[in-house]
């Protein structure tokens, strides 16, 4: 007979298994709860960069609202070239002295939004120049060159904002639906052609999309021209020839014709059928919609188009890159002129001389400034300058702000279009705000909104 088994050594084995499992549920609780004060943390941030790149905007306004001041003191800026008679020769007349030409200065390319500006003019100390983590720095692309962000004390928590502000009106304007009369649409399709004519882009319109179809060049200016046409059905087809190749477009005044298809064929294939707008763009990124605009193509060129100026907004001849100082002389010179100013010595001598009579940007040149710098390279003018310069200006209305906040770990990104132009009918919903209320500084209309 066997003998009862002993108890002892029961009670460890459940204490064992007692602690084993209130181990797990405590480390599952301390996992758990420091996920909800991360998620928390992230979220607490998120409102604070959030906040800050609005604060980034708002000093962008405010920037802005100085400068529309300034310009207004000092005189409405130039919507044509003056209207002399070509001299001789066909050359036109010698542009005024340099010293008689008013030169306004450029705050808002002067003064560099950021937390540590506002630091600067209310006080408080402005912590060490750093990027955080996530934020681009300089050098990073066209759309990532923001300054560093100064970490600055804001009650109980720190963060920083930098905001860069970008004039629409030195883009090439795709909203083409100006007065054919006016002759601003041809000048912005000659800045089109011109900027997509490089043959290193020949793979953007040699390839076909996804419905077997494929776009050139023209092709595509004719779609973006159907877009926006209020007519229903009728297409548009370009009027631009060619006899230089690609780099040499001879743009007529009216450069559309009426075609004989159907503008919405190309969106009628494919499982995802839509029809055009037959309205206005609102927002650059409805330009994915337009037949023969790739993912590519705006890669490439996102960043110098725009869809924001009113119906015949002016371009500006205050460019700071190259290639837009050259699109734009380009139109000015005359056609003898094309093949000096296709030399890339010609065309950094140029931008230096525009350079220095603008005190690198500085100051901001007048169509007799811009003029100049073409005849010191000996560039000959185009005889009908005085009519080509209608679809320039030389003071811009109309800009675009990159603001970005950052808090802790996160940083957030809102972009703005601010409009100063009375073309741009203010709604209800979104007047024309001032400072404070008093009407004494115009801080601009916003016109479009986006944060990522």
């Amino acid at each position: 007979m066997r003998p009862p088994s002993s108890p002892r050594g029961a009670a460890m084995l459940l204490a064992i298994v007692a602690i084993a499992i209130l181990s797990a549920l405590t480390a599952d609780l301390a996992y758990e709860t420091q996920v909800r004060l991360r998620i928390a943390t992230n979220a607490r941030d998120e409102l604070r960069a959030e906040a800050l790149a609005q604060s980034a905007v708002t000093v962008s306004r405010l920037v802005l609202g100085f400068q529309y001041q300034l310009d207004q003191v000092m005189g409405a800026g130039q919507t044509a070239g003056p209207q002399a008679t070509p001299s001789a020769g066909g050359q036109a007349p010698a542009a005024p002295s340099l010293a008689s030409a008013l030169p306004h200065p450029q705050i808002w390319r002067i003064v560099p939004v950021s937390s540590a500006l506002t630091q600067a003019l209310f006080g408080g100390p402005a912590g060490e120049q750093t990027a955080p983590p996530g934020a681009p720095g300089k050098g990073a692309g066209p759309r990532g060159d923001q300054p560093a962000l100064a970490a600055a004390s804001y009650g109980d928590f720190e963060g920083g904002f930098s905001a860069r502000i970008e004039d629409e009106a030195q883009k090439v304007n795709v909203q083409l639906d100006s007065f054919a009369t006016s002759g601003i649409l041809s000048a912005q399709v000659d800045a089109f052609l011109r900027m997509v004519c490089d043959s290193r882009w020949d793979p953007l319109f040699d390839r076909s999309d996804a419905d077997g179809q494929r776009y050139s060049r023209s092709d595509v200016l004719s779609r973006m021209k159907d877009w926006v046409d209020p007519r229903p059905s009728v297409a548009s087809s370009s009027a631009v020839s060619f006899p230089g190749g690609n780099c040499s477009p001879l743009v007529p005044s009216n450069p559309f014709e009426d075609g004989f298809s159907d503008k919405n064929y190309p969106y009628d294939r494919g499982p995802d059928r839509y029809r055009t707008k037959n309205a206005r763009m609102d927002s650059l990124d409805e330009l994915f919609l337009v037949a023969g605009v790739s993912d590519a193509f705006m890669a490439a060129f996102q960043d110098q188009l725009t869809v924001y100026l009113p119906i015949n907004g002016t371009m500006n001849v205050n460019a700071d890159d190259l290639r837009t100082q050259v699109r734009i002389a380009l139109q000015w010179v005359d056609p003898v002129s094309y093949l000096q100013l296709a030399d890339p010595t010609v065309q950094q001598k140029l931008h230096e001389r525009l350079a220095l009579y603008s005190s690198n940007g500085a100051l901001g040149i007048t169509f007799a400034t811009f003029q100049q710098a073409l005849q010191d390279l000996n560039l000959k003018l185009r005889s009908d300058l005085a009519l080509q310069q209608k679809a320039f200006t030389d003071r811009s209305l109309v800009f675009q702000v990159r603001a970005l906040g950052a808090a802790g770990d996160v940083t957030h990104e809102t972009l703005a279009v601010v409009s100063f132009d009375p073309k741009h009918a203010a709604p209800a919903d979104r007047p024309v705000q001032t400072l404070a209320g008093t009407g004494t500084l115009n801080l601009g209309q916003l016109i479009h909104w986006r944060e990522e």
